[in-house]
């Protein structure tokens, strides 16, 4: 019988995760109940709203929009199949994106050519998970559907 340290298997208990989502191929199958992720919980919408109705409804479940700070959690975000808001936003200070707990941005994901505030002279000043894969800035006031995260509990 093989041992493994609680970090390995943490690890491969996230990587078996991904490959039933992958094998599901029904990511909507999540959407309006709590997803386990390495130390977060993930709940992912069923309806759209806007970036800041998001985050208001995130912050009624005790949780904010999801904080992306590593490769793992971008590839984990990009297993449901619709665009949806996450917690970045350059509304305090045009070109300075900043998560939704305060810290400055310095890993990105952003698409080709993104962040470009380009929405017919309308400031896009929240980001979302673009179904491309990458990370698009887009009108805070787009309807969209939402990740949250908060830390499980233990």
């Amino acid at each position: 019988m093989m041992h493994l340290k609680g970090d390995e298997l943490k690890r491969r208990l996230d990587d078996l995760f991904l490959q039933s989502i992958k094998e599901n191929h029904n990511e909507r199958l999540h959407e309006g109940r709590w997803v386990p992720f390495r130390s977060s919980l993930y709940y992912i919408s069923s309806t759209e709203r806007t970036w800041q109705e998001s985050r208001d409804d995130c912050l009624s479940r005790g949780a904010d929009l999801m904080i992306i700070d590593s490769q793992e959690e971008q590839d984990f975000s990009r297993r449901f199949s619709q665009e949806v808001w996450i917690g970045l936003t350059d509304s305090a200070q045009e070109g300075t994106w900043q998560w939704v707990d305060g810290t400055l941005l310095n890993t990105s994901y952003w698409l080709p050519g993104e962040p470009n505030n380009d929405d017919e002279g309308k400031e896009e000043n929240c980001a979302e998970i673009h179904v491309d894969n990458g990370w698009n800035d887009r009108v805070c006031e787009k309807l969209n559907y939402w990740i949250c995260e908060k830390m499980a509990e233990n």
